[in-house]
């Protein structure tokens, strides 16, 4: 199961939402700006407009609408074009696992990635992949979602 999230999503303060295809399963997301006080207090405000350097927070929801349990339900979620991955900011409840992709949602890994690189001697090495690199992030439950039961994942993205 994948959503796709656009670049006006960057921006988006509205909730979002929207219906898995063949499935019960519904979803909203919803995306605020993180700003931090004088007093160093976090407050969420609108996303309606963000400028470079601005933490949005995006928030899925995930509900099971339907009279049967869903099992291996899995959520992919893009890192918006224009904005970059703030690390360990993917907030997962215990029933789930979440891993990451460098490469357009092709591999996951769990954190830390590791990508291979060239080094200035020519020679291939790995090494850790840098927050930026992430493009996809994504929750898998180890259990199943029971009708009217909900679910709840976000992450955190800077805008460059």
């Amino acid at each position: 199961m994948h959503r796709q999230v656009f670049v006006s999503a960057l921006v988006a303060g509205l909730i979002t939402s929207f219906a898995v295809a063949d499935s019960p399963v519904t979803g909203t997301i919803e995306a605020v700006k993180v700003v931090v006080s004088d007093s160093g207090e976090e407050a969420y405000l609108p996303a309606d407009e963000a400028r470079p350097q601005d933490v949005i927070e995006y928030r899925l929801k995930y509900a099971n609408r339907g009279e049967q349990a869903v099992s291996k339900l899995a959520i992919t979620d893009p890192v918006p074009a224009g904005a970059r991955y703030v690390a360990k900011t993917a907030r997962t409840p215990k029933s789930a696992t979440v891993v990451f992709s460098v490469d357009g949602s092709q591999t996951f890994h769990k954190w830390p990635v590791r990508v291979k690189q060239t080094d200035a001697q020519g020679r291939e090495v790995w090494v850790d992949a840098t927050p930026d690199m992430i493009t996809h992030i994504r929750w898998t439950l180890s259990g199943d979602l029971a009708p009217a039961d909900e679910i709840s994942f976000s992450y955190r993205a800077e805008v460059e």
